[in-house]
């Protein structure tokens, strides 16, 4: 089953508009600025319920307070959304799966979709925090289970850090119990986090060196380091006596030193961290091979294939990586945005053009 049709209404720089995409590549090509990205995002909004680029508010064209997404499939079913503002900042959404409406997307009614973004290439030189986020985004995406510890350890270390800061207000003793309470939750949802981290980590080390030495035509060793503190099995008991250990400490910055809010990981290539080592171009392999296992993944937990996006990732690719990558997505239904390609790449392929 594929995406047929996509219509918008109010959605960004549309006020309406429709495409029949193909079931194999559509290519939409277009200036900067012409809208590309926002189909993408409608399509990701429609397959996982939110926006991959920021805000759902932001959807919403500008003076409009209402927006609609709709997708037609290949075997007549269809799902719409729509998106209304009702207050300053306050957007409720309805989506209708097999006439059936509902406040938020229901797990059982998520695509698998599976974003490329020219970013996420970069993403080895960037900040911890940018790394911690695109692991979070792939494990939420694959994990539903993930996905949800990590809103319930978000909000504790948002209560937690709000304790902190009321030190001085509080008597000493009973801002000392309260935060207790909190180091405890806290380090349990922690170490649940940390375990699924430490899961994916095992598993894409049997699959990067894979992905990455069929992209490079020859045989290379990646691999991803995930060292949260000490061992995982003994990993919530350490964490709650550091947090215990730091309560002066955290109280006068405001915030919680320790956790896994401030983890990193590391990727060798062929035993040497890629960061250091590693060419622009291998820096992008190895990102790719990350979207590939992604891609895998996706396809064996959900027993179906994904939707690929790719948003101006060609910019970013030299055309051995090109023709690789496209010939690796071949039997994925892929859209792909583009200020312009090479014509090798539109052969057989739908293009919808904007202005």
């Amino acid at each position: 089953m594929s995406i047929s049709e996509v219509k918008v209404a109010n959605l960004r720089s549309y006020a309406l508009f429709e495409a029949q995409l193909d079931p194999h590549v559509t290519l939409i090509l277009g200036p900067n600025g012409s809208g590309k990205t926002s189909l993408l995002e409608a399509l990701y909004v429609m397959c996982r319920g939110t926006s991959f680029r920021g805000r759902d508010r932001d959807i919403l064209a500008h003076n409009q307070v209402v927006a609609d997404i709709r997708l037609d499939f290949s075997n007549g079913d269809t799902r719409r959304a729509r998106l209304q503002l009702v207050a300053t900042d306050k957007l409720n959404k309805t989506f209708t799966v097999d006439d059936k409406t509902s406040q938020r997307l229901l797990a059982k009614y998520r695509l698998p979709v599976v974003l490329f973004e020219p970013d996420e290439l970069r993403l080895l030189s960037s900040s911890p925090q940018r790394r911690r986020q695109f692991l979070d985004d792939v494990l939420s995406r694959l994990y539903p289970a993930y996905a949800t510890t990590l809103s319930r350890f978000n909000r504790a270390l948002l209560q937690r850090n709000e304790l902190l800061k009321q030190q001085e207000s509080m008597d000493f003793a009973v801002w000392e119990k309260h935060l207790f309470v909190w180091d405890v939750k806290f380090a349990e949802l922690a170490s649940s986090l940390v375990r699924l981290r430490h899961g994916f980590t095992e598993l894409a080390n049997q699959h990067l060196s894979r992905l990455y030495s069929s992209m490079a035509s020859k045989k290379h060793r990646v691999s991803m380091v995930y060292e949260p503190l000490g061992k995982v099995d003994s990993y919530q008991q350490k964490l709650l006596a550091l947090l215990q250990h730091s309560h002066q400490h955290d109280a006068l910055r405001g915030f919680t030193s320790h956790g896994p809010h401030r983890d990193d990981f590391t990727i060798l290539l062929d035993d040497y961290p890629a960061s250091d080592t590693a060419s622009r171009g291998e820096m992008r392999t190895i990102m790719l091979a990350f979207k590939l296992l992604e891609v895998e993944l996706q396809q064996e937990l959900s027993n179906r294939a994904p939707l690929i996006l790719m948003d101006d990732v060609f910019s970013e690719l030299d055309i051995t990586r090109e023709r690789h990558l496209m010939h690796t997505l071949e039997g994925y239904q892929t859209v792909i945005t583009a200020t312009d390609l090479r014509d090798e790449l539109k052969i057989n392929a739908k293009i919808i053009t904007l202005q």
